[in-house]
């Protein structure tokens, strides 16, 4: 059934390419913009670590072009907890590069840290959404267990356990598994007594039943905190302690 729908799909595309003009104007704007919105991370107990945030501009230069940074007001993360570079250079004949902010477990508590930063306001410059860094201190008191047993289309699933401050603890993406793999057991380090919440996404919007149902059980020392079989839609969700 599935791959009826992406035939069909993808002759609505020809179609829809045809009857566009030919000439499609090339963009010529000065504009800048981050790769995403948001970038999630944890910051080990007494470690570091770094983010890397792509950008992206929308016209081409013969010379390098500098684009000064800056950490939004309305953050709330320690200022000793990361490293900030003042600016991103895009070099000459290039419209993209990306730039590094480091983090360390200095002033780091329990709750999300969120790093927003912005494009300085340059006359003539259009910029895009600001960027979150959202950054958590890890913990490795309790192990979780989560055993997926996928249908066909292990590439549509993605999951994320988030704290209850909205921080994502862990997670994996569309497309972080394959398509025709059978199974997978992701060990997830979580903190001692706090409340969680586990959410699994199916791009498609069929759970995980086609051809036939698998099912995705979330378990701590053997005790079940989530378990879903077969066909659930977009998203399962479940909150869990830790307990």
């Amino acid at each position: 059934m599935k791959k009826f729908t992406y035939i069909i799909f993808a002759l609505l595309t020809i179609v829809t390419l045809n009857s566009c003009e030919d000439k499609v104007e090339a963009l010529d704007t000065n504009y800048i913009a981050f790769g995403d919105d948001l970038y999630s991370t944890g910051v080990d107990v007494g470690g570091s670590t770094s983010v890397v945030i792509p950008v992206y501009t929308a016209n081409l230069s013969g010379a390098d072009r500098t684009f000064s940074l800056s950490v939004d007001p309305t953050s709330n993360a320690a200022t000793s907890s990361y490293t900030l570079p003042a600016s991103v250079t895009i070099p000459a004949n290039t419209n993209s590069n990306s730039f590094t902010v480091a983090l360390s477990d200095t002033d780091l508590g329990i709750g999300v840290n969120k790093l927003i930063i912005n494009f300085e306001n340059e006359i003539g410059l259009s910029t895009g959404a600001a960027t979150t860094v959202s950054y958590i201190q890890n913990c490795t008191e309790v192990t979780a267990t989560l055993e997926i047993n996928f249908d066909a289309w292990a590439s549509e699933s993605s999951w994320t356990i988030t704290d209850s401050l909205g921080g994502v603890v862990a997670s994996k993406a569309v497309k972080s598994y394959t398509d025709g793999q059978a199974s997978a057991v992701e060990t997830i380090t979580l903190c001692a007594g706090r409340n969680y919440t586990f959410t699994y996404n199916d791009s498609f919007g069929d759970g995980l039943s086609d051809p036939t149902d698998g099912n995705v059980t979330l378990t701590i020392n053997n005790v079940e905190k989530g378990a879903v079989t077969g066909n659930f839609g977009t998203k399962y969700e479940v909150a869990f302690d830790t307990k």
